[in-house]
């Protein structure tokens, strides 16, 4: 039997990875700020950014055959252009997103058995520029690139480290930005012309949870419908004329 400790996992992606994770037999760990609804999940109440925290449920879990990185925010506030997002947002979007995977990955690393595997949380942000997202873009551009470094340093003890980005899924997260998006007048344009389910994004993280991903290890997974294969989905402020004209 395996077990799984995912952050975040009482709610969005982290849940539905948890749901499938139980339903498969597996035993899960949920570190989340809130209870994990499912009964069948041993929940710990913890803050990512609390290393001290992090570090005694380290303690108390045991072996462990995989960790989800999944607990992130996304400051709808901060979405303006550099000279006028709030500082106080750029702190907190790295402190959780980044310095909490970083914590989370710390804390729980040496307790991953050999052969075992991590997943972190990046974004379409990470891969193709957002504007007016600083924040976010920066910190999941920083996990990518850390989820490549890790991969080669638990390489010999054969731990598999990849980055899921998912594009908009329909998360309580993504449901503040697509109403902001919408008050603002900007539409987010989809080649699927939706949205992804949690659940389909949880089933790249099942599988490269799982062995039928052995060999795959320092990758970033674009989860999204096809939106950073193009242009589409990608919002470009327009020029009034040429710069040379």
């Amino acid at each position: 039997m395996s077990t799984v400790l995912i952050t975040g996992g009482a709610s969005g992606i982290g849940l539905a990875t948890a749901e499938k994770q139980l339903a498969a037999g597996n035993e899960v760990v949920v570190v989340d700020r809130q209870p994990c609804p499912h009964s069948q999940a041993t929940s710990y109440l913890a803050d990512v950014t609390d290393h001290e925290a992090l570090a005694g449920i380290a303690g108390q879990v045991g072996s462990l055959t995989g960790v989800v990185c999944a607990a992130g925010i996304w400051d709808v506030s901060g979405d303006t252009d550099a000279a006028h997002m709030p500082v106080e947002v750029w702190d907190r979007t790295l402190a959780v997103n980044l310095t909490g995977t970083m914590l989370t990955f710390r804390c729980f690393a040496d307790n991953v058995e050999d052969d075992g595997a991590i997943v972190t949380f990046g974004s379409v942000a990470a891969l193709a520029g957002m504007p007016k997202r600083d924040a976010y873009t920066a910190s999941k551009g920083a996990i990518v690139a850390l989820t490549r470094a890790w991969a080669i340093d638990y390489s010999r003890r054969g731990v598999r480290v990849n980055c899921v980005c998912p594009g908009p899924t329909q998360t309580p997260m993504i449901d503040a930005l697509l109403k902001a998006s919408a008050e603002a007048g900007r539409l987010i344009d989809l080649p699927q012309q939706r949205v992804a389910a949690a659940d389909e994004i949880a089933d790249v993280v099942c599988f490269l949870l799982g062995r039928e991903s052995s060999y795959v290890s320092g990758q970033s997974i674009a989860i999204d419908g096809g939106a950073t294969a193009g242009l589409a989905g990608l919002p470009f402020p327009r020029r009034r004329h040429r710069a040379d004209a």
